[in-house]
């Protein structure tokens, strides 16, 4: 069977049952799959149903879902279950609705006492692992519909505003005298590294120079 060759950061996405090899074609070439069980899916995306296939196995212009599924793979062994759990589910659906014939759902409503409730535990526990099922588990949503009705309470989802969270706690911390790494490891960060790439982000300075700044 003739194989098709993709060139380097493109997507390739497969059908239930597609015959492939599973390999590259050259050792010297990477690639990142994704798989997801087919039975898991519906349920995943919140949908009773989800369409057939895929229109197009090999969508060469799609370099934004490409480079979201490059992003989740590089997460994986650092990042904490909300953030990898909440880009998986948004990856997903981005992709059946560009390549699957998916509509997008309707925006979910404000759910202003669900939404409420979602903070505050935010607020009591940003130290600790969270993850979207439990957080859909506490307040008995969907995990689409809370994320979707997060965003629009608060204006970003639920696990942009725990790091936002953290970062708050993070500055207050650094302003006494614990070390960067201590204080990345007691707000659940998974090391240094991590920790100042996403103070960073949000701040846009590391945690030593915020520090250096605000002792001058």
């Amino acid at each position: 069977m003739a194989g098709n060759r993709l060139p380097a950061g493109t997507l390739s996405l497969m059908n239930p049952e597609e015959p492939h090899t599973g390999h590259a074609e050259s050792p010297r070439l990477i690639y990142r799959m994704l798989y997801v069980e087919e039975a898991r899916l519906p349920a995943l995306l919140g949908r009773k149903r989800l369409p057939d296939g895929f229109r197009q196995l090999n969508p060469q212009d799609d370099g934004q879902v490409a480079a979201g599924l490059l992003r989740l793979a590089s997460e994986f062994e650092r990042s904490d279950a909300l953030v990898l759990e909440s880009e998986l589910l948004a990856l997903l659906e981005l992709v059946f609705i560009r390549h699957g014939g998916l509509r997008a759902a309707r925006p979910a409503s404000r759910d202003g006492g669900v939404t409420l409730q979602v903070r505050d535990y935010l607020e009591a526990h940003y130290a600790d692992a969270i993850s979207l099922e439990q957080l859909a588990d506490l307040v008995q949503r969907h995990p689409r519909h809370l994320i979707d009705a997060f965003r629009r309470a608060y204006g970003v989802p639920p696990h942009t505003y725990l790091l936002q969270r953290r970062v708050r706690e993070a500055k207050r911390l650094l302003l006494g005298d614990q070390s960067p790494l201590t204080v990345a490891l007691s707000l659940g960060f998974y090391d240094q590294a991590h920790f100042s790439g996403t103070f960073k982000r949000f701040t846009g300075v590391t945690p030593g120079q915020f520090r250096r700044a605000a002792q001058a």
